[in-house]
C-alpha cells in the first residue's frame, strides 16, 4: 500500500510514527542509536511492505547534532539509515561540510559513505576532493582509499589513500603522497600533516625539492610554516653544488642552516672537496661548514687525495673588496696525510685565493726521506701540485740516510721548490748551518762535512740529498768518519715516529 501526502510538518511527523508502529518489538529492541529525523521533504512516500520512506525535493535529515540535505532519498526505519541521492550535504555543526552525489548512512553506527564525481569535504583549515569518503562521527575519522587531493592557503596535498581527524584537523596519508607548496615539493610514503600548525611528518622514503635543494630522510618532521624541519635515517641534502648528509639532520631553510649528527658528510662537487666528522652545521647563505668530532678535510690533488684532520674544523667563503674566496681552518692536533707528503701542526689555514695551507706551533713536514721543522710553514699549491715552501723562521731540514745518518740544514728562513711533488731545491736564508755526508764516485761515504754560511742552497736527487752549496764565505770543515764530532746541530730532533703512513693515523 502506498500512501501520497503533501509537504507538512505535521504529516512527516505522522509518518515517521507510522514507520514505528509497523516496526516490530524485537526489531525495535535491537536497534541502537538515536533515530534519524526527517526535517523536510517536498514529498513522502511510506512502504508499508518493506518499512521504507520515499523522500522527494528538498529533503532534509538530522541526527545527533548534524544535518544531512539531498534532493531524493530512502529512510530505513527499521535498520535507522538513509540512502540519498544528488546534491548530497553533510553539515557538523558550523566546522564540517561534506558534499558529493550519493549518501550511505546509519543512525546507529553513526557511519557515513560518500561517492561522487567530486565528493567535498571542507573545514575553515581546508578542502577535502576525492570521489569517496567514509567518515565515522563517533571518532570524527574520515578515510578515503581511491585517491584525493587536499588543499588549504599555501599546499597540495595528493595520495592514494587518507585519514582525517575532523575533531583533532589531523591527516594521516599513505601511498605516493605528494604535497605541492609555491616553494618546495615534498613526496613521500607516509605523511602525517596536521592543519592547523601545518606541521608535517615523515615516514618511509620522503623527497623535498625546491629551486635550490633537495632532501632525502626516511623519517623526519617539516614545519611548513617556519620551513624547519628535522630529518632522520638515511637523511642528505643537496644544496646547490653541496651535498650533506648524517644520521640526523636539522634544516632551516630560510638561512639554509644545517645542522647534522652522526656520520657527516659534506662534499662540494665544485670544489671538490669533502668534510666528515660526528657533528657538523652548514650554512648554505654563507657557504660555510663548522666540524667537529673527528672532522677530515678531504681534497682531490693531482690524482691523489690529501686528508687533513684536527679537533675542529671550519670552511667558509671570505668576501673581501676584491674577491671571494674559500678559507678552511683546522684547529689544535692537526694531522694530514697525502701519498707523497704528510704533516703535523697545531693549527692550519688554507686560502682558495692563493692555493696556500699555512701551519702555525710546532709544525712538521715530511716529503719522502726528508723532514722539515720551524716556527710556521706555508705550502703553496699549483695545478693542484706542491710548487713551494715557505718555513719563516728557526727552521731546520734534516734527511734521513741510514742508521744514525742525517743530513741536516737550518737557518733563520727556508724557501723549498717541488717539482712533481717531490722537494727539489731548498734556500736557506740567514744563520744557515749544515751537516752533509758526501759520497765517492762509488756512492762510499767520504766523511761529514759542516759548514756554517748565511746563505745554502740544496739540492735534491732521488729523494736525498745530492748537492749543497754555499753561496756567501762558508766556514766549512770536512771531518773523517772515524773522528766525527757532534754529529747533530742545535734543534736536531728527527720526528719520523709520529708521521702518518696513511689516511687513518691521523685520526690517531
Amino acid at each position: 500500500m502506498k500512501t501520497t501526502l503533501p509537504r507538512h510538518s505535521f504529516l512527516l511527523s505522522l509518518l515517521v510514527l507510522l514507520g514505528f508502529l509497523f516496526s516490530s518489538p524485537i526489531q525495535a529492541q535491537e536497534k541502537k542509536g538515536k533515530k534519524i529525523l526527517i526535517k523536510n521533504a517536498d514529498k513522502a512516500i511510506f512502504q508499508k511492505s518493506t518499512g521504507r520512506n520515499r523522500l522527494l525535493g528538498n529533503v532534509i535529515f538530522e541526527h545527533d547534532g548534524a544535518l544531512m540535505y539531498c534532493d531524493s532519498a530512502w529512510l530505513y526505519n527499521e535498520t535507522n539509515r538513509i540512502k540519498a541521492y544528488e546534491n548530497v550535504r553533510l553539515n557538523q555543526g558550523d566546522t564540517l561540510f561534506l558534499t558529493g552525489d550519493y549518501l550511505e548512512y546509519s543512525g546507529n553506527t553513526k557511519l557515513a559513505k560518500v561517492t561522487g564525481e567530486e565528493v567535498r569535504l571542507r573545514d575553515p583549515q581546508m578542502e577535502l576532493v576525492t570521489t569517496r569518503l567514509d567518515l565515522d562521527r563517533n571518532t570524527d575519522l574520515a578515510y578515503y582509499a581511491v585517491g584525493g587531493t587536499i588543499t588549504d592557503k599555501e599546499n597540495i596535498l595528493t595520495s592514494k589513500k587518507g585519514f582525517y581527524n575532523t575533531q583533532a584537523k589531523v591527516f594521516n596519508f599513505k601511498d605516493s603522497v605528494v604535497l605541492t607548496n609555491p616553494d618546495y615539493v615534498i613526496e613521500s610514503d607516509t605523511l602525517i600533516y596536521h592543519s592547523n600548525s601545518r606541521v608535517s611528518y615523515f615516514h618511509g622514503p620522503t623527497t623535498i625539492t625546491s629551486d635550490s635543494s633537495f632532501i632525502y630522510c626516511e623519517n623526519g618532521i617539516y614545519n611548513t610554516i617556519t620551513d624547519i624541519a628535522q630529518f632522520e635515517r638515511n637523511a642528505y641534502l643537496y644544496d646547490d653544488n653541496k651535498y650533506l648528509t648524517g644520521d640526523s639532520l636539522y634544516y632551516e631553510k630560510k638561512d639554509e642552516y644545517g645542522e647534522v649528527y652522526g656520520c657527516v658528510f659534506i662534499h662540494d662537487t665544485v670544489d671538490n672537496y669533502t668534510i666528515t666528522g660526528d657533528y657538523g652545521e652548514y650554512l648554505g647563505v654563507k657557504d660555510s661548514a663548522f666540524v667537529t668530532i673527528e672532522p677530515v678535510y678531504s681534497v682531490m690533488q693531482d690524482n691523489d687525495t690529501l686528508h687533513i684532520h684536527g679537533d675542529t674544523l671550519l670552511s667558509y667563503i671570505h668576501k673581501d673588496s676584491l674577491t671571494d674566496y674559500r678559507q678552511v681552518q683546522v684547529f689544535h692536533g692537526v694531522k694530514f696525510f697525502k701519498q707523497d707528503l704528510q704533516g703535523s701542526c697545531d693549527s692550519l689555514t688554507y686560502a682558495t685565493l692563493d692555493s696556500t695551507f699555512r701551519m702555525f706551533r710546532v709544525p712538521i713536514l715530511w716529503n719522502d726521506s726528508s723532514q722539515v721543522t720551524g716556527d710556521t710553514i706555508y705550502l703553496t699549491m699549483k695545478n693542484d701540485k706542491l710548487d713551494s715552501m715557505k718555513v719563516l723562521s728557526n727552521s731546520f731540514l734534516l734527511s734521513h740516510i741510514e742508521l744514525n745518518k742525517y743530513n741536516q740544514v737550518k737557518g733563520r728562513k727556508m724557501l723549498g721548490k717541488f717539482y712533481d711533488n717531490k722537494l727539489k731545491r731548498v734556500l736557506v736564508n740567514g744563520n744557515g748551518q749544515s751537516i752533509y755526508y758526501p759520497r765517492n764516485d762509488d756512492k762510499e761515504y767520504i766523511g761529514m762535512n759542516k759548514s756554517i754560511s748565511s746563505k745554502i742552497l740544496i739540492k735534491f736527487k732521488e729523494s736525498q740529498v745530492h748537492e749543497i752549496s754555499y753561496l756567501n764565505k762558508p766556514d766549512s770543515k770536512l771531518y773523517p768518519l772515524d773522528k766525527l764530532p757532534e754529529t747533530e746541530l742545535e734543534g736536531f730532533f728527527p720526528r719520523f715516529d709520529l708521521r702518518p703512513k696513511n689516511k687513518y693515523e691521523i685520526l690517531e
